[in-house]
């Protein structure tokens, strides 16, 4: 079990893990069995796990509504070389100011996986997303994070989406995992 900023991942041995080196308001850690498997915008085989501290970056909640919906994954599912085979919507509550309903919560929550295939080597990977508004996925995580990002990768293999889940599975937000933002918003 490796930890960041309040972000703490289960990841194999031998694996290498780094804090997360954007610059603030990023909070988390990267992961991968080395520094040659890893490419930041695509690892072959890792992990980030990162959360945007709120409180640094000083904006209103529902901005992150909008970087969770697109921006903030679509290096990934926007590429031709890479294509999205499942996705699934959890939250899609849209703030007020976006024609959503009066009251909204303002949480986009969501989850997605694909292949991307690059110099002929085929990549699986999964991704959580969560931009908590003031519904009951506020409560999860950490106070004062404003959105919540999970990216893994592995070869294309047999047990691959198997692997990947687990990754996704045994991240931890403080101590919420992304099922426990999901059971949050359900719970509603």
């Amino acid at each position: 079990m490796v930890t960041a900023d309040g972000v703490s991942a289960l990841i194999p041995d031998g694996w290498v893990s780094h804090p997360e080196d954007g610059t603030a308001p990023f909070r988390g850690l990267t992961a991968s069995p080395g520094p040659g498997v890893f490419d930041p915008t695509l690892p072959r085989r890792g992990l980030i796990a990162t959360r945007v501290e709120a409180s640094d970056v000083g904006a209103p909640s529902d901005l992150y509504y909008l970087a969770a919906k697109g921006p903030l994954t679509s290096q990934v599912t926007r590429s031709r070389r890479c294509r999205v085979t499942e996705r699934r919507i959890y939250a899609d509550h849209r703030p007020v100011w976006l024609q959503g309903v009066r009251k909204s919560p303002g949480d986009f929550i969501a989850s997605a996986s694909g292949r991307c295939t690059r110099n002929g080597r085929t990549t699986r990977w999964s991704y959580f997303v969560a931009a908590p508004g003031f519904g009951p996925a506020r409560e999860r995580g950490i106070p004062g994070s404003g959105l919540y990002l999970i990216v893994a990768t592995t070869p294309a293999a047999p047990g691959a989406g198997r692997t990947l889940a687990e990754m996704i599975g045994n991240v931890r937000f403080g101590q919420d995992t992304a099922r426990d933002f999901v059971q949050a918003v359900r719970a509603s």
